[in-house]
């Protein structure tokens, strides 16, 4: 948080505490009080709204960036460089109570974050989210919590004192929960202890052992469980809104060379899934269907397999906000005709859209390299299409030509961008006739082109040229 937005927060705060002075403790505007516990006499509890969460909370940022937040201290703030194992650690806080005793504000405020359990030992580690500990998993709040995926740490009670000067920040006093990791998923079972022990005992003898295992660790992310044995059906249906499909290739521990898992996976266990949102399948699976009664938020295809086919001929989607499919290494035929998709991206350095049907209802497509046959991206292939978003970045001066994109007409909003020689004249000229909305030129590289010809550049029909480097 820079200096502007944190001298924002205290002229912010100056004015709440010259309000909850002068009103007997209301803050501005707002009519639902927060949970705070009983004020002292001559104490102001102030009634928290939305803006004045927001306000405290970037008032208090720099503090849990530099990790004096999530330690007791009092009179000056301490500098950053006094908590570097905490810097980051905290990713989300939330001011639950504020009051005012004199001249001194109180705020108390909620922190959460990233939190790895050793399954074996219980050891937990707190991070900032950006690297990971070997044989932890990650406890997840469940995606109807507000703070998901975040866990509670612990709690602050934060001074800050009015000053001739101004107002000054002066103590923190630091609870921090025991065992946050464990904490969070006892609270999960206590909360659906009921539910849990009423429902059916999940027989998983038929289903593939890779794919249970997605789902385990899924479900103990976010409750303790002891084993696949004990998933029930409330867990299916109510803590697996998102999951992560993968395969079970191993890496050699001498040489780090990895082999991919064989065969594809299994993915018949999602049909008792009907809850999900969103999917992240990183293997091949073996039938696509799975998906076709679902209303997802986003289905994300990403496997850079290269020994088992990707056979997208049995998808059927019965609704997917977004269809992203990228990384492939071998060419894809994807016919959408049984699948209902608001936007669709698709990208690969290597291998090439060779077929695609069933186009019809994508609303916006965003389509990035690849070694496809430009000419799919056309009005018949995408009849409905709103917004197409083109990305494309060559090596060498290869034609890509995009003459189909003007059977779009005007109905469709077009940005183009072309990188490297990617910025060829041939591909440039093929614009002729196409109208786009936002045209973006990056011939910059090791061995740039003398291109694209600036005369063919001005013939195109772009509402917008931006031009990075010539």
């Amino acid at each position: 948080m820079g200096k502007r937005r944190f001298v924002s927060a205290l002229a912010v705060l100056a004015a709440l505490l010259l309000c909850a002075g002068c009103a007997g403790g209301q803050g501005p505007g707002g009519s639902s009080p927060a949970p705070a516990p009983p004020a002292a006499e001559g104490d102001h509890p102030i009634e928290l709204t939305e803006a004045s969460k927001e306000a405290y909370a970037q008032l208090l940022w720099p503090l849990a960036e530099s990790g004096a937040l999530v330690n007791s201290w009092s009179g000056s703030v301490p500098d950053e460089t006094a908590y570097p194992e905490q810097y980051g650690v905290p990713k989300m806080l939330e001011v639950v109570d504020a009051q005012v005793v004199e001249d001194t504000m109180i705020l108390g405020a909620e922190v959460y974050g990233v939190v790895l359990v050793n399954p074996q030992t219980g050891e937990e580690h707190i991070t900032n989210g950006d690297w990971v500990v070997a044989d932890t998993f990650w406890v997840q709040s469940p995606a109807s919590d507000p703070h998901h995926p975040y866990v509670l740490l612990g709690t602050a009670k934060v001074t800050v004192q009015s000053t001739a000067a101004g107002h000054e920040i002066r103590s923190c006093d630091w609870q921090p929960v025991e065992k946050p990791g464990r904490t969070s998923l006892e609270a999960q079972n206590q909360k659906a202890a009921a539910e849990i022990a009423a429902s059916e005992r999940l027989d998983l003898s038929r289903y593939d052992p890779r794919m249970v295992d997605c789902v385990y660790q899924t479900v103990r992310s976010q409750r303790l469980i002891s084993g696949p044995e004990e998933l029930t059906l409330w867990d299916l249906e109510n803590l697996c809104t998102q999951l992560e499909l993968y395969g079970a290739g191993e890496s050699d521990p001498e040489t780090g060379e990895y082999t991919p898992d064989p065969l594809p996976l299994d993915a018949g266990l999602l049909r008792l899934i009907p809850s999900l949102r969103s999917c992240t399948i990183g293997h091949p699976l073996a039938d696509y269907s799975v998906f076709e009664e679902m209303d997802l938020d986003t289905l994300t295809i990403y496997t850079e397999n290269e020994t088992i086919p990707l056979d997208f001929s049995t998808l059927r989607i019965g609704h997917a906000k977004l269809l992203s499919i990228s990384g492939f290494n071998q060419d894809i035929a994807l016919d959408l005709s049984h699948a209902n998709v608001d936007s669709l991206y698709i990208h690969s350095w290597l291998a090439a859209v060779t077929d695609f049907r069933g186009g019809e209802g994508v609303k916006e497509l965003e389509f990035r390299n690849t070694r496809s046959d430009t000419s799919i991206l056309n009005a018949n292939s995408f009849p409905d299409l709103e917004v197409l978003r083109l990305d494309f970045y060559s090596e060498y001066p290869r034609f890509r030509d995009l003459s189909q994109l003007a059977t779009f007409g005007e109905k469709v909003q077009i940005d183009l961008t072309l990188s490297y020689q990617a910025c060829n004249n041939k591909t440039v000229a093929s614009l002729d006739g196409v109208r786009l909305n936002r045209l973006v030129l990056d011939p910059s590289g090791q061995w740039p082109l003398d291109e694209p010809d600036p005369t063919l550049v001005e013939r195109v029909n772009a509402s917008q040229v931006e031009w990075l480097t010539r």
